[in-house]
């Protein structure tokens, strides 16, 4: 399998042997050479994009030398990626290349800090899941593999890469996506569009190898291949829906080092727009873990989508259970930033929203000014949620939540830089405890500048 994924070093030697520009019709290489960069540079794009996010997340437990109760910041940092994607043409109307890459770092950190640098703020590169922000190579290669298309009804992706998302494997992104080593098919079958994704090695966006999992004891996974299968199709001009079936071989956590797990993961999607300005939907995404449900865990969701001119309001439901009663993650493999899940729903309020029993709601107001500038305003409650005492497991104990967040944005809309974007997002979120646990309320505020450029 090994000889496969270094398809994905040819994809380099490609990509270095190219130039934004067409090649020269004096090349020394003569005219056919010439005629075959200029058709694997038609069609080619060389995007960059430069993101500052400035952060501080308080939390109201974990002071060091501190009470529970205490509020501390947990996570204060300014940090920067600076992000280069080329994705080629196809020569001769079949073979092409993607290559892509970061450089990060932190401006400056006032996070946590412990013996192993400051607490990983997943954006600048880290040494491990846990700590390490800024430190080591700042520079990581996301994305560089082959892929090949037979006229608009197949195509194919190997090397190191992310999933298309059609079936129940999706990416980590921080503002890059993680990177699998595999492979991924796409077909066309009648109305149908099939994939089949496969990989036997995943990094987050900030982590550089594999081995960087095993620091922190919680994180310390392996396992030996994931791979989807995914349909989906368009039935009626207003119905959609998507398969998937997934599965994760050879799970070894470190809660039990003794038993390897092979792990079930479902998804289902349907979308009906009923009008041009709603938009109804339903979603469930399920894993069959042994390990850490003792069965089935999942999330089950309606959506609601409805826009009035400038304003638009979303509004989703969620349930979530386990057999085990144990806090649920849509992923095929549970432990964190170690691949991901195509769960649809996501409202960026610090909580996930996953408690077992939990019924959450969130409500989501945005308007659109028309001259750059755009807001939203968002509430999530959630409710229901079973306790420690009564069996349940997870990282807080509480039986209720709810946050309220809001963004500010402004776009550029014209000039060399349009698209460029400064943002302000802030959260706070609370939570009703059970008697005597810790205390779990949260707040963040974030501001981002984004700088996107295309030189082709």
């Amino acid at each position: 399998m090994d000889r496969l994924f270094k398809l994905s070093s040819i994809a380099l030697a490609i990509f270095a042997s190219a130039s934004p520009a067409l090649a020269s019709t004096e090349s020394s290489a003569g005219d056919q050479y010439v005629e075959a960069v200029d058709e694997f540079m038609q069609d080619s794009a060389l995007n960059a994009l430069f993101v500052i996010d400035t952060r501080s997340r308080t939390r109201t437990t974990g002071k060091p030398g501190g009470s529970n109760g205490d509020r501390w910041s947990r996570l204060n940092y300014s940090a920067y990626n600076a992000i280069l994607d080329f994705s080629s043409g196809y020569h001769e109307g079949w073979l092409g290349a993607d290559l892509a890459g970061y450089y990060s770092g932190d401006l400056y950190n006032e996070s946590l800090q412990g013996d192993d640098g400051y607490l990983c703020n997943e954006i600048s590169t880290c040494s491990n899941l846990d700590w390490g922000a800024g430190e080591g190579e700042q520079l990581k290669i996301y994305k560089a593999a082959l892929k090949f298309k037979s006229d608009e009804d197949f195509n194919a992706r190997f090397g190191m890469l992310q999933s298309g998302g059609n079936g129940t494997i999706g990416n980590v992104w921080s503002f890059v996506p993680g990177t699998y080593r595999g492979f991924e098919l796409n077909g066309k079958v009648g109305e149908f569009n099939l994939s089949y994704f496969g990989a036997d090695q995943f990094t987050a966006p900030w982590l550089l190898s594999e081995d960087d999992y095993a620091p922190p004891s919680w994180s310390d996974t392996s396992w030996s291949y994931i791979h989807s299968l995914g349909v989906n199709r368009q039935i009626t001009e207003a119905l959609y829906f998507q398969l998937g079936i997934g599965q994760a071989t050879g799970v070894t956590y470190s809660s039990n080092p003794s038993e390897e797990n092979d792990n079930t993961s479902y998804k289902t999607y349907l979308k009906y727009q009923h009008s041009e300005n709603t938009i109804l939907a339903a979603d469930f995404y399920g894993v069959n873990d042994d390990v850490k449900y003792d069965g089935l865990g999942y999330h089950a969701g309606l959506s609601l989508q409805q826009s009035f001119g400038q304003f638009s309001w979303m509004s989703e439901l969620r349930y979530t259970d386990t057999d085990n009663r144990a806090d649920f993650v849509p992923r095929t493999i549970h432990t964190y930033g170690m691949t991901n899940g195509t769960w649809s729903q996501y409202w960026d309020a610090l909580s996930d929203w996953n408690k077992a029993g939990e019924i959450a709601w969130y409500n989501r107001v945005s308007y659109e000014q028309g001259n750059g500038w755009s807001y939203y305003l968002g509430l999530g409650y959630g409710t229901g949620s079973d306790s420690s005492a009564s069996g349940a497991s997870g990282d807080w104990d509480y039986e209720s939540e709810y946050a309220v967040n809001a963004t500010i944005a402004y776009s550029l809309q014209s000039g060399a830089l349009k698209g460029a974007t400064i943002r302000l997002h802030g959260t706070v979120l609370e939570r009703d405890e059970y008697s005597g646990a810790n205390d779990a309320d949260e707040t963040d505020l974030r501001f981002q500048v984004l700088i996107p450029y295309s030189f082709m």
